[in-house]
């Protein structure tokens, strides 16, 4: 009893240490987001507070007011539509591919999964002046479906769909086929909702690649029409307030997103058990 008991209190000890170290880079950021000098505040900068954060804030409106840099909310705001664009549409058009390739027969739909998994060895980085050519012809430059569209990572989202699709048992689309439900009514009733957990990982991952996003939405917005927070790091200097405060802002959103799915996980578990 002795030892079981000291190894719960060594695991907790373990957890906790390990939590500390894995949260001070974060703790750090938000901390001194609130100091006018940053990390390298002295005096009575040294001090976190509101005001702080206001004036690290402020740094970007004057500069929006004297450059043709975009002010923070803007920056804010397409980072959130750049990111829930790339999100959704992974998400819808991957599970709907995957289930194309998991329910036709033949080999067809091999060929064309293996041909969606080959892209994942031609990142946008690698085919960024082919990619930008064919977005000029199609008119899409400064627009959001052609900062959205050629960095969809649906290679790995398929990649997730199809091997999901493949584990749930035959026996279910026998039943709902006797029950007289087609294909659209199997994805709606069945595949959806055994899906929550996969389609929450697509999601959360599509959502924070399309959220770091920075060197398309660069090339692709010859205006600065389309100005994701990524690119106002380069706007201040690395470990001053306001680069601190963009930092910050900038892990909140995947951060809370993580928290939701990981809530959606215990839900999902709790119901399975």
């Amino acid at each position: 009893m002795r030892r079981k008991h000291f190894g719960t209190v060594l695991d907790h000890i373990l957890l906790v240490s390990f939590t500390i170290v894995m949260s001070a880079p974060l703790g750090l950021v938000f901390w001194n987001a609130g100091k006018t000098g940053g990390l390298s505040a002295r005096g009575q900068d040294a001090v976190t507070s509101m005001d702080g954060y206001l004036e690290n804030l402020a740094f970007f409106r004057d500069l929006a007011a004297n450059t043709k840099a975009a002010d923070f909310s803007w920056m804010l705001s397409s980072s959130m539509f750049l990111a829930l664009g790339i999100a959704t549409v992974t998400t819808v058009v991957a599970f709907l591919a995957a289930y194309a390739m998991t329910r036709f027969p033949g080999r067809i739909p091999k060929i064309c999964f293996w041909i969606t998994v080959a892209t994942l060895l031609f990142p946008v980085e690698a085919r960024i002046l082919s990619t930008f050519d064919v977005a000029a012809d199609l008119g899409l430059i400064d627009t959001w479906p052609g900062a959205i569209l050629p960095v969809l990572p649906l290679a790995l989202a398929t990649l997730v769909f199809r091997q999901h699709l493949k584990l749930i048992p035959e026996e279910i689309f026998e039943a709902a086929l006797m029950d007289g439900a087609g294909a659209i009514r199997i994805l709606r009733d069945f595949l959806v909702p055994l899906s929550k957990a996969p389609i929450g990982a697509v999601f959360l991952i599509s959502f924070v690649f399309g959220w770091n996003q920075y060197l398309w939405p660069l090339i692709i917005s010859v205006d600065d029409h389309i100005y994701p927070l990524m690119r106002g790091l380069n706007l201040v200097v690395t470990g001053s307030g306001p680069g601190l405060v963009v930092a910050s802002v900038s892990m909140l959103p995947p951060l809370l997103l993580v928290l939701g799915f990981l809530r959606l996980m215990t839900q999902l578990t709790a119901i399975r058990s």
